[in-house]
């Protein structure tokens, strides 16, 4: 009598796996990541297991802050529409990782990462004769300090590349009010003085650029060490 038994799990040892219910694909957009206080979207398609689109589904949006210690935290839904398609829109503070969640069918998305960049401004004043002053300022959220150097660079007009013209500490911006100076949270600025060469006649380009520091930008991206390619 033990033989329906016997054939019955030999059964259950050789079918295959049962095939997951949903399918989450998800993309980040701008992909090369967007500056401080910008919107970044977060889209992608549930599907099911051969492919056929989810219509109506709950997702729900799931983000960790670096620096990526904390679990996961839902923190907005959306459902799916008749494509499948689902899209959730956010301005992060900081570099995170996201993923999306079906919780009807337990399944996830692969976790994606997200660059936060420092907002930034560039300018230049003449200095004196042949001498221009190059200033960088940054916006962040107030939490962060940024210590690396600012690398600026200066090429003549027209030329593709421009060389590597000065290195200059990132400090924080400070303000003087009633006899006491104090620094202004999330503002940041850099400077350098840079010779012009005569025989430039005065046209030149410049630019500058800011490693990956204090979580925001991608760790991936580093500084021209030599010359800035335009």
């Amino acid at each position: 009598m033990l033989r329906p038994l016997i054939i019955a799990l030999l059964v259950l040892a050789v079918a295959p796996a049962a095939a997951s219910a949903a399918v989450l694909d998800i993309e980040i957009t701008p992909k090369g990541g967007a500056d401080f206080g910008e919107t970044q979207a977060v889209t992608g398609k549930l599907t099911g297991p051969y492919g056929a689109p989810l219509v109506g589904r709950d997702v729900e949006l799931e983000i960790r802050r670096y620096p990526y210690k904390a679990r996961f935290r839902s923190v907005a839904k959306a459902m799916t529409g008749l494509d499948g398609r689902f899209a959730f829109e956010r301005a992060f503070d900081r570099n995170h990782q996201v993923r999306v969640v079906a919780p009807q069918f337990g399944d996830r998305s692969a976790v994606a990462p997200v660059y936060v960049f420092p907002r930034t401004n560039l300018t230049f004043q003449l200095a004196r004769r042949n001498v221009i002053r190059i200033v960088q300022t940054y916006r962040t959220p107030k939490s962060v300090k940024l210590t690396a150097p600012t690398l600026f660079y200066v090429g003549q007009a027209g030329k593709p590349r421009a060389p590597l013209a000065a290195r200059a500490k990132t400090r924080p911006v400070t303000r003087r009010a009633k006899g006491k100076t104090r620094v202004v949270r999330g503002s940041f600025r850099a400077s350098a003085l840079v010779r012009i060469p005569v025989a430039w006649k005065g046209r030149f380009r410049y630019a500058s650029c800011f490693p990956y520091n204090g979580g925001l930008g991608d760790p991936k991206l580093g500084c021209p060490r030599k010359r800035y390619k335009f």
